[in-house]
């Protein structure tokens, strides 16, 4: 903002952008790069030089990029959630907002989108059971994600419990825990047997048997 308000003027502004620009698609060829590697083989098995060398650049072009694999594999995971169909922090599902029973209901959209994402899932799902080393670089990430879903799907828990929809006695703290353990589950099986299982369709049966046994009780004709 300083350099804009000093006015060297419109061309100038041109100049600079196109660097910049340019420095930022290295950046996430780079992150995109790194992606593919880890889900592959590991973080811990790939190599900053690896990395470089599957972009076409030299290993000190990457270290101007990013100054150490930790991070690179900070650009990554949060390149991760950007791409990820996540509940939306603003509840818009579909550009319309919900909230309660109807976004529960919406996380079957969310696994259907990660169905289209094998790559990214594969990398998530190993990383967070590496990170269960509380000296791992992805650690806190994975803390604070986890925590912070929690926290969402509960809040939404809470809503249909308020309106009704599901049973006044309902723990939303320990149905939010159920809820994402069974999306993490079935697509750690689908990973490792995407022929037999089809994580959306049981997922889908999952959701529909829990919710029914969250509901209140029918008033009796």
């Amino acid at each position: 903002m300083a350099e804009r308000s000093q006015g060297s003027g419109q061309s100038g502004q041109s100049g600079r952008r196109g660097p910049y620009a340019s420095g930022v698609a290295r950046r996430e060829e780079i992150v995109r790069a790194a992606l593919e590697l880890f889900a592959a083989r590991t973080y811990d098995a790939v190599s900053l030089r690896e990395v470089a060398a599957k972009v076409g650049i030299t290993h000190m072009g990457l270290r101007h990029h990013f100054a150490s694999k930790e991070e690179l594999l900070t650009a990554v995971l949060r390149y991760k959630d950007q791409i990820s169909l996540t509940p939306d922090p603003d509840h818009q599902v579909s550009g319309v907002e919900v909230h309660g029973l109807d976004w529960i209901r919406a996380s079957i959209d969310v696994v259907a989108f990660n169905s289209q994402q094998p790559m990214e899932i594969r990398l998530f799902a190993s990383l967070s059971v590496q990170a269960a080393d509380p000296q791992h670089p992805a650690h806190e990430y994975f803390v604070g994600r986890y925590r912070y879903a929690r926290e969402l799907v509960a809040h939404e828990f809470h809503i249909a419990r308020q309106a009704g929809d599901i049973r006044e006695d309902t723990d939303v703290e320990f149905a939010a825990q159920t809820m994402l353990a069974a999306m993490d589950g079935f697509q750690i099986q689908w990973l490792l047997d995407p022929v037999h299982i089809d994580m959306v369709d049981a997922y889908r049966h999952f959701l529909e048997s829990f919710l029914e046994s969250l509901a209140p009780p029918r008033d009796q004709p």
